[in-house]
């Protein structure tokens, strides 16, 4: 799995350390080496987080800095030569140290019981009053608290389902549910840009199926998918029949991916997804088709097809079923 990749501003946010002074440590000290965006802007992983958050309880006790770097550097060479099975190496108590500071950290991301709930209801609660300044700076502290995978699944997902349900329900307006929509489609489209990928990367071509302008379930998926190692290229809502076979022809990818949120719709394009399977066998591709979404309720393959797969659940459980069935998991 290819690991996420967060910006300096979302490292100050989650270690209360200025962006000025994380690059400082880092270019005066060498206390972490992050990667780089495609951009050229620095990428973090988690353990350079856990790193920076270490040495700043250091520094905090009154260590100097480059001290501080230096028995962090120590630590870890000594946790590399460990003898294997479980016996004690000479990290010692500094090694509990480091265990430690690790512990701490993962206590501060967990998610108390309820407070999932307590997040959605504000969220969506600024979603009603269009408050777009209140809901970015409260997305942006959830990611400093949490994983993406939490604030994806636990808060973003439940909220675009309840605005639905209240819009069918008349409870609240259209121009309401637009709003919390495409709030959130512009921070799924983003998080393309957190992750490197190069050409030995599986090709995964993410689509709603086609007639359906609900987007927002695969991208989702596509979200996951780059978790997972893949390449996305994503055609967006309501594709053409016609660009969907071009683009199998031309892209060989390793499978599609669609998003469909209609029983009708996706009962409607049934003999395309036919045609769709037909063509991957006239053009000799391993090519796999997967259509996910809420009305999807049970893995089945589409009747009549040998590459069409349904996949029941919540994107990321769906993703871990597409990889096993390409034999990529």
């Amino acid at each position: 799995m290819n690991e996420r990749l967060y910006t300096i501003k979302e490292v100050s946010m989650r270690t209360g350390m200025s962006t000025q002074l994380i690059r400082k440590w880092e270019e005066r000290y060498e206390a972490v080496a992050p990667s780089r965006f495609p951009n050229g802007y620095r990428g973090y992983t988690n353990r350079d987080i856990d790193t920076l958050l270490r040495l700043k309880r250091k520094v905090d006790e009154g260590m100097p800095i480059g001290l501080a770097v230096d028995e962090l550097k120590l630590v870890s060479a000594e946790l590399d030569s460990e003898p294997q099975g479980g016996v004690p190496g000479p990290g010692g108590a500094q090694a509990d140290e480091v265990q430690r500071a690790h512990d701490s950290y993962q206590r501060v991301s967990a998610v108390p019981t309820g407070e999932a709930s307590e997040y959605r209801d504000t969220l969506l609660q600024l979603f009603l009053r269009l408050d777009q300044i209140g809901a970015q700076r409260f997305f942006d502290q959830l990611l400093a608290l949490h994983h993406m995978d939490f604030v994806l699944l636990q808060v973003l997902q439940p909220v675009l389902v309840e605005l639905g349900d209240r819009w069918e329900r008349g409870e609240i307006s259209e121009y309401q549910e637009h709003f919390g929509s495409h709030f959130i489609r512009e921070r799924l489209l983003a998080l393309k840009n957190l992750y490197h990928r190069t050409a030995d990367h599986p090709l995964i071509v993410t689509s709603c199926a086609p007639g359906e302008r609900h987007e927002l379930g695969v991208l989702f998926f596509g979200y996951f998918m780059l978790q997972e190692g893949f390449q996305i290229v994503y055609l967006g809502a309501a594709p053409s029949e016609k660009g969907i076979l071009d683009c199998l022809e031309q892209m060989k990818p390793a499978a599609f991916a669609f998003g469909s949120s209609s029983e009708s719709l996706l009962q409607a394009s049934q003999p395309f997804f036919h045609l769709l399977d037909r063509r991957i066998a006239e053009l000799r591709l391993s090519t796999r088709v997967f259509i996910g979404g809420r009305i999807v309720t049970s893995d089945a393959a589409m009747t009549g097809t040998e590459r069409v797969h349904l996949v029941q659940g919540d994107a990321q459980t769906a993703v871990k079923k597409m990889k096993s069935l390409l034999g990529t998991g």
